[in-house]
């Protein structure tokens, strides 16, 4: 009888032992299933934090921005000016060119370098930006009168535009002329920081002073950007609308392009079963409206449209 309850007891012990070590072995497992499914969801939640749009510059992500020059510029808060190429003045007959200058070693704003053409002083303001623009010409020559002799008949409320290469084409509006003598011209009036989106045209009036080569005083038109234009930079800018046909064939994803201005480019997103959608690339507004992927199996996408100013659009239609 002893033995038979010495026997039960070594049976008890061993399969207490044997369960104990059964479910530490449970538990264990369900431990590291915890940090697999914890380790997945932090690699997902790293994969969406290296989203292109948080991590690159546009110039970057699409690498053909800077050669995104075929549409007009849109006005909006995000507008940064436009580099001038054409000015126009109807009131006085002009038509001209504009080349870019910079500062003389005397300190002065460097001339254009032809008679009928007008500078623009580049390391100031930008048409179109709050502040001073400012664009210069010459009055006349040896051979008879320049680009802005009759820079002297326009007056108040007249109109002067200014053109980019892309088309995008400000208005402004003659505020005010004055006549200052050649060394007392208010240079921070004139070249400085205005709260308003000036352009000011400058060139040479009153007598040619033949010893110091020039004539003895400037003439400056001060100008305001027209009002329509200057109440567009006030708004917002707004996303484009999003692609459209987008459809998935084999490996290839394509979808048709947004017809509408400064669209730079197109994001495409992969979401895997279970998994959440993730941006994994991006192309680029002059390449094919395609994407391939490898490993498209059961997947599903959709892309959206980006604009000049960095607007997505809303995704398209899925696709998979």
């Amino acid at each position: 009888m002893k033995k038979a309850i010495v026997l039960a007891y070594c049976i008890l012990s061993l399969v207490l032992l044997v369960s104990g070590g059964l479910y530490f072995k449970e538990q264990m497992v369900e431990a590291k299933e915890t940090k697999q499914q914890a380790a997945a969801k932090q690699k997902e939640k790293e994969a969406q934090s290296k989203d292109l749009k948080s991590r690159v510059t546009l110039e970057e992500e699409f690498a053909v921005l800077k050669k995104h020059k075929t549409e007009a510029k849109q006005l909006n808060k995000e507008f940064k000016g436009i580099i001038p190429e054409k000015v126009s003045i109807p009131a006085v007959h002009v038509e001209a060119s504009i080349e870019q200058v910079g500062l003389l070693d005397s300190g002065e704003m460097a001339a254009p370098s032809t008679e009928n053409g007008v500078a623009w002083f580049e390391p100031g303001a930008k048409p179109g930006v709050k502040g001073n623009a400012v664009l210069a010409g010459h009055v006349d020559s040896k051979t008879g009168p320049a680009v802005f002799y009759n820079l002297k008949n326009l007056k108040k409320d007249d109109e002067i535009t200014v053109r980019d290469a892309q088309g995008t084409t400000l208005t402004f509006v003659v505020k005010r002329i004055k006549s200052y003598p050649r060394d007392k011209a208010p240079l921070n009036e004139i070249f400085g920081y205005s709260n308003k989106r000036n352009l000011n045209l400058i060139t040479c009036t009153g007598t040619f002073d033949r010893a110091e080569g020039t004539h003895q005083e400037r003439l400056v038109v001060y100008t305001e950007l027209k009002a329509d234009q200057a109440k567009e930079l006030e708004r917002e800018a707004t996303a484009p609308q999003p692609p459209t046909h987008v459809k998935m064939s084999g490996n290839l994803l394509t979808w048709y392009a947004v017809r509408e201005g400064n669209i730079i480019g197109y994001r495409i997103y992969k979401k895997n079963p279970g998994g959440t959608f993730v941006h994994i690339g991006s192309v680029s507004e002059f390449e094919r409206k395609s994407f391939a992927d490898s490993d498209a199996s059961q997947a599903r996408y959709y892309v959206t449209a980006v604009n000049e100013s960095g607007k997505e659009s809303a995704p398209s239609s899925i696709a998979k």
